[in-house]
């Protein structure tokens, strides 16, 4: 008889767990936005707030934060061009992907989860999907289609985060390319490039028509920190033009825009802000996300933080006749964990979405908080890009998997009290 019960309820509890998965997998996950608040199903569910992570390192690549190389290599396009004259395209590629697979593994989904976060900011940058001509790779949607999956399958939003231009849109090492002239002689080459702009648009147009469906998709992120463009006029209108690309192709994924760029206007210096985006009916924008990006570079002033994140709060607050979400897409409190706790209880009170920067880092330990995930010491070898060989480099960089990285013990403690549980 108690075999029978136990056999009786192992059934019933079977029957129950998989009524259970049908209905969250019956759950219509897309989100819209609604006034101030993304909601599911389209925007006619329950309100969701996004909290998460930038996976930055991975697609695109930034030398103070991952361990490229210890030759020098100043951006993650020096990288590509010192692997191309040394070893050739395929030979570069197969280098990269093996960066690639041990710097972001499968059981990444699952820590995303269980620190209770339910979205990553996904950055990338044209080279992978496109070449240097413009032409469109065969292999073009691979890790972003594996990575969107895997999310899929942990309960994780993607927002899909365009990195870094064709040209780049500033001088920053963060879109791929260091452009600014005392290193290199460069300057970027996007703004009043319209092969660059065009080649961005067409960038949008396809990666629009391949995620036009997936509720995994959270966002579609135009533009990383554009602080090049020259104006904040040229800003919208580029703004407005890849708008209107996606919503060709795709009527239904919220568009994200960022302020991140500072100029003067009628005499007065405007920072990165709500002041460097337009009211949303000026351009009638609909289904579309501001973010902003908040770093206090003063990182051992707890005062500052705290003031640096009221100023956010407030620019938010004066705002909300717009009517529109707000996303922190990027920051870091970097501060003692009294900053941390402020700024995530003051963003979630505030009906602010945000992401941190980053998800792992090579280059703090400890609580340093530029990663989520830091280095375990002593770290894993760095190659020489310059002198080892293929193999050399495939080893070191084969290295800083999952092993190489441990949870940040501060912020795992910060998040757990900050994030809601399921």
């Amino acid at each position: 008889m108690n075999l029978l019960r136990q056999s009786v309820l192992s059934a019933a509890l079977c029957v129950l767990s998989l009524s259970i998965a049908y209905v969250a997998a019956a759950r219509d996950i897309f989100l819209k936005t609604d006034g101030m608040n993304l909601r599911d199903e389209h925007g006619l569910g329950r309100i969701v707030t996004l909290h998460g992570v930038n996976v930055g390192g991975w697609l695109i690549t930034e030398a103070w934060m991952c361990p490229l190389d210890t030759a020098g290599a100043k951006d993650d396009y020096s990288v590509r061009e010192i692997l191309t004259r040394r070893f050739g395209p395929a030979k570069r590629d197969e280098l990269l992907a093996t960066y690639q697979d041990h710097w972001v593994d499968g059981e990444d989904f699952a820590r995303i989860t269980a620190l209770g976060l339910n979205t990553v900011r996904l950055p990338f940058w044209y080279p992978n999907v496109e070449d240097e001509n413009g032409v469109w790779r065969t292999d073009a949607f691979r890790r972003l289609d594996w990575f969107v999956e895997g999310a899929r399958d942990h309960g994780i939003y993607v927002i899909l985060d365009l990195h870094g231009v064709p040209g780049s849109q500033s001088d920053s090492q963060c879109t791929g390319r260091l452009r600014k002239k005392d290193v290199n002689g460069l300057e970027p080459d996007f703004w009043n490039n319209e092969t660059n702009l065009a080649r961005t648009v067409e960038i949008w147009r396809r990666v629009a028509e391949h995620f036009k469906n997936n509720p995994t998709v959270a966002a579609y992120d135009l533009i990383n920190e554009p602080s090049g463009a020259p104006t904040r006029e040229a800003l919208w209108a580029f703004y407005d033009r890849l708008y209107r690309t996606i919503r060709a192709e795709d009527p239904d994924h919220i568009v994200c825009l960022e302020g991140c760029w500072g100029g003067t206007i009628d005499g007065h210096y405007q920072g990165w802000g709500w002041g460097s985006l337009p009211a949303p009916g000026q351009f009638g924008w609909t289904n579309v996300m501001y973010q902003q990006h908040s770093y206090e570079w003063d990182w051992r002033s707890l005062p500052k933080q705290i003031a640096n994140t009221d100023r956010q709060v407030a620019d938010w607050q004066q705002h909300q006749k717009w009517n529109v979400p707000c996303l922190i897409g990027e920051f870091n409190c970097m501060a003692p964990e009294q900053g941390w706790r402020y700024t995530l209880d003051q963003f979630n009170r505030n009906n602010m979405s945000w992401t941190i920067w980053a998800y792992k880092s090579a280059n703090g330990g400890g609580e340093d908080s530029w990663g989520v995930y830091n280095c375990r010491l002593p770290k894993p070898p760095v190659p020489d890009l310059l002198k080892d060989s293929a193999e050399e480099i495939k080893a070191k960089w084969s290295a800083w998997g999952e092993g190489a990285f441990v949870p940040n013990p501060m912020l795992a403690r910060v998040l757990n009290d900050a994030t809601p549980r399921k």
